[in-house]
């Protein structure tokens, strides 16, 4: 399941809509909340736009035992976790990505990047 999206402001609420419509009539890993993989691919797509993305290709692989969320986009640098402080009104998104999936990890493109969020039968957490 894949879609490419605009590199603007309207590609969060995009993400949002199309990941919660694959996974409406799909059958989830066991543990795996359909609610979780939304907000990340918001998260991720926002980080995507707001690094200057053009385009952002949202994709989706799933199977019975593990859910890969995969946004790849053409923008310049990588994501990178920080602690904000208190007041901060950016910078929290990958926080909750670390928090969420069972892991993740960034892989740098020849433009771009390849941001992956996975998540796994509970019973295969290694969380």
């Amino acid at each position: 399941m894949r879609t490419r999206l605009a590199g603007d402001e309207r590609a969060p609420s995009a993400a949002r809509s199309y990941v919660a419509r694959q996974l409406e009539t799909s059958t989830l890993p066991e543990g795996v909340l359909a609610e979780d993989v939304v907000l990340i691919a918001s998260e991720l797509v926002t980080n995507a736009v707001r690094a200057g993305a053009d385009w952002v290709d949202l994709t989706l692989r799933l199977t019975p035992r593990q859910l890969d969320l995969l946004v790849e986009d053409d923008a310049d640098g990588r994501p990178v976790l920080v602690t904000p402080d208190d007041d901060a009104t950016r910078g929290r998104g990958l926080g909750i990505v670390d928090h969420l999936a069972d892991v993740w990890g960034v892989t740098p493109r020849a433009q771009g990047k390849l941001v992956t969020a996975t998540w796994r039968t509970r019973t295969d957490a290694s969380r």
